[in-house]
């Protein structure tokens, strides 16, 4: 296929980092003094703080008169004590070299409010590397949405049939699946096994990704 946009997720997909979130949810969850989980992590990747938060406080009695605001700025306070733990993908900044070479426009697209992602692009130096990015209160319907994807492709003048989003969740994947975009998955250590049958390529890492395979899709 011809394509002139990629649009990447951030969580899970350029960051390692979904295991920093897991401990940051869990460390809420004690203070809150929930019983341990049957789950590592409670949280569902790819819908962002506010969305996990407002799906675990109906789960959750010890929950019910905290507000969703106070659990994502408590949630964002413990996974920012973490943020060293948090390392960018092995071969990210290649793949996204070689998409410019070749004169690709590159965005971000992340159901996380703007407030929680800022400070997580400052501290890695993440801001230049993309020419526009969505963040979840942009739209009206987060992922699984396909909304993001959209607003996504209009900042920066493509057509939804001309993009490739690259995605860690099914939630994502969904997403850019409804947006008309095809799909690319990367495997992660917490999505090895989630079904990305819908996906239209599914990788193991950035290295195994160059423009040449995103034509072929």
């Amino acid at each position: 296929m011809k394509y002139s946009a990629v649009l990447f997720d951030l969580d899970g997909t350029i960051l390692d980092n979904e295991d920093v979130y897991g401990k940051a949810f869990a460390a809420v969850f004690n203070k809150h003094k929930i019983p341990p989980l049957d789950s590592e992590y409670p949280h569902t990747p790819g819908i962002g703080m506010e969305a996990n938060w407002k799906a675990l406080k109906e789960k959750y009695d010890e929950l019910r008169d905290v507000s969703v605001v106070q659990l994502v700025h408590e949630t964002q306070g413990e996974y920012h004590d973490r943020i060293r733990d948090v390392v960018i993908r092995p071969g990210f900044f290649e793949f996204h070299q070689a998409l410019i070479d070749k004169e690709v426009v590159v965005a971000l697209a992340t159901s996380n409010d703007w407030w929680l992602v800022e400070d997580e692009l400052d501290d890695l130096d993440l801001h230049r590397y993309f020419e526009t990015i969505t963040t979840g209160e942009e739209v009206y319907e987060r992922k699984p949405a396909p909304d993001i994807f959209i607003l996504t492709a209009r900042k920066i003048h493509a057509e939804p049939e001309d993009c490739i989003v690259i995605e860690d969740s099914r939630a994502g994947v969904k997403a850019g699946k409804e947006a008309g975009m095809k799909v690319v998955v990367i495997r992660n250590s917490h999505n090895t096994q989630e079904d990305f049958s819908n996906a239209d390529l599914v990788v193991e890492g950035f290295y195994d990704l160059n423009p040449q395979v995103l034509e072929n899709l």
